[in-house]
């Protein structure tokens, strides 16, 4: 026992962080931003690695029907027999990933849902930021 002793002895003094702040003292947006931009990050660091989702080219091409549908194409929603499967699905998110996929000019399918994918990363990340900051302002804590 004594030999493990003499080993926990210096590893009780070892304090790595002895020259950073306490956390209490950064602003929590400060804070909530840091960690939002780290997951950012990790996330663009393993989009690659990503995979399809089941769903992934229905989205697009609800997406995709629903512009034809404004540009004045009226039987791109309903075609010949009246009843698009899909069109009860939300369009508030996917059209600016289209619209984004357009702008961009992206054509391969890889670079198209690399980019589909990075957004809804970042867009999550954000969700998670505000929904900190709004917990942060009606709660006025913390944690």
């Amino acid at each position: 026992m004594m030999p493990l002793l003499r080993l926990a002895a210096p590893l009780a003094r070892f304090r790595p962080a002895a020259g950073l702040p306490p956390l209490r003292r950064i602003p929590f947006p400060a804070l909530a931003l840091a960690v939002g931009l780290l997951f950012a990050a990790v996330g663009a660091a393993v989009a690659g690695d990503y995979g399809l989702g089941a769903d992934a080219y229905t989205q697009r091409h609800i997406a995709s029907n629903n512009i034809y549908y404004a540009a004045g194409d009226r039987d791109a929603l309903l075609g010949e027999q009246h009843a698009y499967v899909d069109r009860f699905y939300g369009l508030a998110f996917e059209l600016p990933l289209l619209l984004a996929e357009r702008g961009l000019g992206l054509q391969e399918r890889h670079d198209i849902f690399l980019m589909r994918h990075l957004l809804t990363h970042l867009f999550f990340i954000a969700g998670g930021f505000v929904c900190g900051l709004l917990a942060w302002r009606m709660f006025n804590n913390r944690r």
